[in-house]
């Protein structure tokens, strides 16, 4: 039996931590593309060791958020890594009676190995980079990625 899961990147929702709009107008500084290329590097083939992913020129200045809520959209259409995953068993069932028999199971998650970056702990719209323009580390890989292959083993005996 095989289970495989495959889907697009998750889009991008940018913000900026040096908004001082009053939190009773309950809104965030949501900064707009400003035409510049917004990807420094292709999101479906991304090296961490080549840089950040996005590209801090894109976007609005985090400076221009003086009372100010920003023109971007809520949600972006730019979309990070996408994700795919296939999980592997085969069983094997042997009688050894008539009323006793073993089962034999080997099951493979990840079975190809492959990793996708992901986010763990605290990050805005689940992504696993950095998408807070005022941040130093804007557009940079937050370092998590999905769980390597996992293989087990199992006997079972069936009566």
């Amino acid at each position: 039996m095989t289970l495989v899961r495959a889907s697009s990147g998750v889009p991008f929702y940018f913000r900026s931590s040096t908004c001082n709009v009053p939190s009773q107008f309950d809104m965030g500084c949501i900064p707009a593309l400003t035409g510049a290329k917004p990807f420094l590097q292709s999101p479906g083939s991304y090296n961490p060791d080549s840089g950040p992913l996005l590209n801090a020129a894109a976007f609005e200045s985090p400076d221009a958020f003086n009372f100010y809520a920003g023109s971007g959209p809520r949600v972006s259409n730019l979309r990070g890594p996408g994700y795919t995953n296939q999980d592997l068993s085969l069983m094997k069932n042997t009688k050894l009676t008539e009323k006793v028999g073993l089962q034999f199971r080997v099951e493979a998650f990840n079975v190809w190995n492959l990793h996708s970056f992901n986010c763990t702990t605290r990050c805005a719209g689940t992504t696993a980079f950095v998408t807070d323009v005022a941040s130093p580390a804007f557009g940079d890989w937050n370092g998590n990625v999905t769980t390597p292959r996992t293989v087990q083993f199992g006997l079972a005996v069936t009566f």
